[in-house]
């Protein structure tokens, strides 16, 4: 068989090593966009459940030269970090070691990296296969091809470049970031990405800046990333920021988050990002921050990054299906995440794992080995992308003194949303000791929502009263998605989850989960991220919130 990819990022081009791996396919074949290997932001981490998968695949994340030039294909040039520090608002410091063992015990570590560095080793270890490397199911990458059309036949895949070429396969997966044009070819119904309203700074400062820094009244950083090797956080009410060494202590990557509804920025602009001015990042930074300990502290960083770049944040509504005939989608098309937990690259890893495993098993049944695949990633994937908008829910929504009250008798330790102090506990085991590669040998059931990882029952509220609206909803009517897409406000927000229509504007603020439920879905289909979570109790409940049933024109 033959194996179409389109995007050639760290998504598509670890796929190509994976689909190669299993054994199935003759040949694979990458499009991409671009003219010459190119990727967009600054650091990244790769968490032990996606460099396991490097290791597997042959991907060197952590070879090559440290001092060498950018762009160059070479090893990672990855910096494996000691630690995390939280700078308090109070202006304590807590500190946490990383667990590069893991309890998978093997070692797979974390990797802070240079996004250029990561794709460069990619590219390095896809080469080892190229078409004149004599090796079996040659991988080819070819540039410049910006995917347009896309056709479907019983047997094959066949799809159209702007450059007149065609690529026909059994397989096409669609690997091309959030800006799909898989996605939007394939599910022309997709609702678009949306903007969270946080924007963000990020770049680059050489080791020799860092060392150099000092605050504007002359004096040394309270803080110094030069001192410690290490994840530094520093958060206030409405603002967020990280640093965190790349290239092997090279450079120190610098990202700084701030909630900003009143922007009109990227509501207007084509690109997520644009080059803006180091005057305008001190100064943004300097209201941000202000009365934060850190905030002379990261004048200086942000005042330092070399090209700095403003970043609109976005995200997407979870999709109910990847798969569409012999097209699937992986990694940022199928499910962008925000980078709360620092996931993107690895769920891409995984996906790309999995469906090399689910091609080893099902061999030449393509629908199948698509079906598994899916059922086994979703509920994954989808976890990692709604408590990702989550924990950014800390820059718009406190918990109530009601929320708190009642989380305090939930045990929410198995809640996804794990933004709130009291949930998410310490165990990590099931993100970082996870195994991509293990799909099982039985199709699993379908399961919406990424609920399914709970070891226990789901939550029962135990008496607990929950909040009533004076006057329930009798649930009657029937309400068409034009009519739902009204009500697409905070103040006025009507949700959809499994074919019912729920008006939760009263109820929203009183919800365990938080306000910002309301923000995140107001006026859409909420049944992919939610699935079945609700308990029993939880469900009756909602029924007083029901407007009806929903129509379909």
């Amino acid at each position: 068989m033959r194996a179409v990819i389109v995007g050639a990022g760290m998504g598509g081009l670890m796929t190509a090593l994976a689909l190669r791996r299993s054994g199935v396919f003759a040949s694979v074949d990458v499009y991409e966009q671009t003219k010459v290997p190119s990727t967009a932001g600054a650091g990244l981490n790769i968490p032990p459940n996606g460099a396991r998968i490097c290791r597997w695949l042959g991907v060197d994340l952590d070879g090559g030269d440290s001092k060498g030039p950018d762009g160059v294909i070479d090893g990672g040039r990855a910096a494996i970090l000691e630690s995390t520090r939280q700078f308090n608002a109070d202006g304590s410091v807590t500190k946490r070691p990383f667990d590069h063992v893991t309890a998978a015990g093997d070692g797979a570590g974390f990797h802070h990296m240079h996004r250029l560095d990561l794709l460069m080793c990619l590219y390095k270890r896809v080469s080892d296969f190229g078409i004149d490397s004599g090796a079996p199911c040659p991988i080819a990458v070819h540039m410049d091809c910006r995917l347009t059309q896309l056709r479907q036949t019983a047997g094959e895949v066949i799809a159209t470049f702007s450059n007149g070429r065609t690529a026909t396969g059994e397989l096409l997966v669609g690997a091309d970031g959030i800006n799909s044009a898989t996605l939007q070819l394939a599910w022309p119904n997709s609702r678009p990405k949306r903007w969270t309203e946080v924007t963000c700074f990020r770049g680059l400062i050489p080791r020799t800046g860092v060392a150099s820094l000092r605050k504007a009244n002359g004096n040394p950083l309270d803080h110094n990333p030069i001192n410690s090797f290490s994840m530094d956080r520093h958060r206030a009410d409405r603002s967020g920021a990280t640093t965190y060494w790349v290239r092997g202590g090279e450079l120190l990557n610098v990202w700084i988050a701030h909630y900003e509804p009143e922007s009109a920025a990227f509501e207007q602009e084509e690109g997520d990002w644009f080059p803006v001015s180091q005057q305008e990042i001190v100064r943004e930074v300097g209201e941000a921050f202000a009365g934060h300990p850190s905030r002379d502290d990261l004048i200086a960083l942000s005042g330092a990054i070399v090209r700095p770049t403003k970043w609109g944040l976005y995200d997407r509504d979870a999709l109910e299906t990847w798969v569409q005939g012999r097209i699937c989608l992986l990694g940022d098309a199928a499910h962008p995440m925000l980078p709360t937990f620092g996931q993107g690259a690895a769920q891409s890893f995984e996906d790309a794992a999995a469906l090399a495993s689910a091609f080893a098993l099902h061999q030449r049944d393509v629908p199948t080995a698509l079906l598994h695949y899916e059922r086994v990633r979703h509920y994954r994937a989808t976890r990692f992308q709604l408590g990702s908008k989550f924990a950014f829910d800390h820059l718009r929504a406190k918990d109530t003194a009601e929320q708190k009250a009642l989380l305090e008798r939930l045990d929410e330790r198995v809640s996804p949303a794990f933004a709130h102090d009291k949930r998410g506990g310490e165990d990590d085991s099931w993100i970082y000791a996870y195994d991509a590669r293990k799909i099982g040998s039985e199709l699993p059931a379908k399961r919406l929502g990424p609920w399914d990882f709970r070891r226990t029952a789901k939550v029962r509220y135990g008496g607990i009263k929950l909040w009533m609206p004076a006057n329930p909803a009798k649930g009657t009517r029937r309400v068409t998605r034009e009519e739902v897409a009204l009500h697409n406000t905070q103040n006025d927000c009507w949700i959809i989850i499994s074919g019912k229509v729920y008006d939760i504007t009263e109820w929203a603020p009183h919800h365990p989960g938080g306000a910002g439920i309301a923000r995140m879905y107001a006026g859409k289909e909420a049944t992919a991220e939610f699935g079945d979570y609700h308990s029993t109790e939880a469900v009756a409940h909602m029924a007083n919130f029901c407007v009806g049933a929903l129509v379909e024109n």
